[in-house]
């Protein structure tokens, strides 16, 4: 008999969801959300990146990554900065350059604690996996 809660789509539904309530409480303190938190981390790998981008990089839709950097740009997150023709570069903030530290060190924190009961060989093989997986079903949309 077909088992729901033993499939890829429920489990890995359930890692994120319960993935994503520990990072949002491990952020809250840092006035930072996860979706925030995730494109702030990643703008800091390549500032001055677009917002096209930064779109590409996350694998997201626009209009969601257009909210998340709306909402830093008015908290003082971010800066768009005039790049060629139309287009804007995205740049952290003094704030963001501060702060995102101690939340890349809580991510981390958090990452280690979930995959806590696994060997460093399981871990890895996991998250090799994990990526195999993620990158066929792209493949296919």
């Amino acid at each position: 008999m077909f088992e729901h809660k033993e499939t890829l789509g429920y489990l890995t539904a359930q890692l994120a969801r319960l993935g994503a309530n520990r990072l949002r409480e491990g952020l809250t303190p840092l006035g930072l959300l996860p979706a925030q938190f995730t494109a702030l981390a990643e703008i800091a790998t390549a500032e001055g990146m677009t917002q096209k981008e930064l779109v590409r990089r996350l694998g997201l839709e626009q209009p969601g990554v257009a909210r998340t950097l709306g909402g830093l740009e008015a908290l003082g997150w971010l800066e768009r900065r005039s790049l060629a023709g139309r287009s804007q570069g995205l740049h952290l903030t003094e704030r963001a350059r501060s702060v995102l530290p101690r939340a890349l060190e809580i991510a981390a924190a958090l990452d280690r604690e979930a995959l806590a009961s696994l060997s460093r060989t399981e871990r890895a093989q996991l998250l090799d996996q994990l990526g195999q997986l993620a990158r066929a079903i792209e493949d296919e949309a």
